[in-house]
């Protein structure tokens, strides 16, 4: 795997976490009002910096998907087990996840889990359309090939 390629998908890993964030809070704001801002502008270098490297957790280590000497459930397994360590030791560290309400506390976690796995399976089942059609389209190719014979 050559480095540009890591370099890639920790920048994309960097701008999903920060799209993430900042449509966490405008969703948040307009839910919550004004208050649900007041923990991020207090403490904005770190809550960037978190979003940052939830996005390089769970975005980046998708590259695990382009090894191909591991089945498609290890290479599952390794992007939700990195995945989601990343944010919840964010979400813990920074405050994300209320720890005071051991309720509210699995309804994060759960909350966090499902998200992920949304998010997932969007990416899962558009690569696996967009292959169809690559190979639908080599297919035709071939056979126009083959008449052009």
């Amino acid at each position: 795997m050559s480095v540009k390629k890591v370099i890639n998908y920790l920048f994309l890993g960097i701008s999903w976490g920060c799209t993430f964030f900042v449509f966490t809070c405008l969703i948040g704001y307009l839910i919550s009002g004004p208050a649900f801002l007041a923990p991020v502008v207090n403490n904005f270098p770190r809550q960037v910096l978190g979003a940052v490297f939830v996005g390089i957790a769970c975005g980046s280590t998708s590259i695990v998907y382009r090894i191909d000497r591991l089945s498609l459930g290890i290479q599952i397994l390794i992007h939700f087990t990195l995945g989601m360590s990343g944010y919840f030791l964010a979400a813990f560290f920074l405050g994300w996840i209320p720890l005071e309400n051991k309720w509210y506390m699995i309804t994060f976690i759960i909350l966090g889990v499902l998200i992920f796995t949304a998010i997932w399976s969007i990416f899962f089942f558009y690569n696996r359309r967009e292959a169809r059609k690559m190979n639908e389209r080599l297919k035709e190719l071939n056979r126009e090939e083959q008449e052009n014979k």
